[in-house]
């Protein structure tokens, strides 16, 4: 099933699993015995296992990263994917962001603790 692209937008991987539970949900109400595709069901099982936060955590802490830090989309998507625990993979991630890559060891550590404190509230 092809068609033309209508829109294209870059999303992280808790906000695939959340797509792929809402295609989930309709399939089975429209055919609870046909299901999901093959290749659905492979990436449900994918997200559902390298999901490292919830959905709603993760809109937070891409908008708070945009707007408060002035990340770029792609890089707090990045973030969101790989959830990192400590400064050097932080660093890894934004070393190539026009902002993130002059963000000394001090403010870095601070928006762990930020989307650390965003996850739990």
């Amino acid at each position: 099933m092809f068609g033309r692209k209508i829109e294209e937008k870059s999303v992280s991987i808790p906000e695939v699993k959340k797509i792929m539970e809402n295609i989930k949900e309709q399939i089975t109400k429209i055919d609870p015995e046909e299901g999901m595709s093959h290749f659905q069901e492979i990436t449900h099982t994918y997200v559902e296992k390298f999901a490292k936060m919830s959905h709603k955590d993760s809109v937070k802490i891409r908008n708070f990263l945009i707007e408060k830090h002035e990340i770029e989309e792609v890089y707090t998507i990045n973030i969101v994917n790989i959830d990192p625990k400590n400064i050097p993979e932080l660093k890894m991630i934004l070393e190539k962001s026009y902002h993130g890559k002059t963000f000394n060891d001090d403010k870095l550590q601070e928006i762990l603790y930020q989307i650390e404190e965003l996850k739990t509230s």
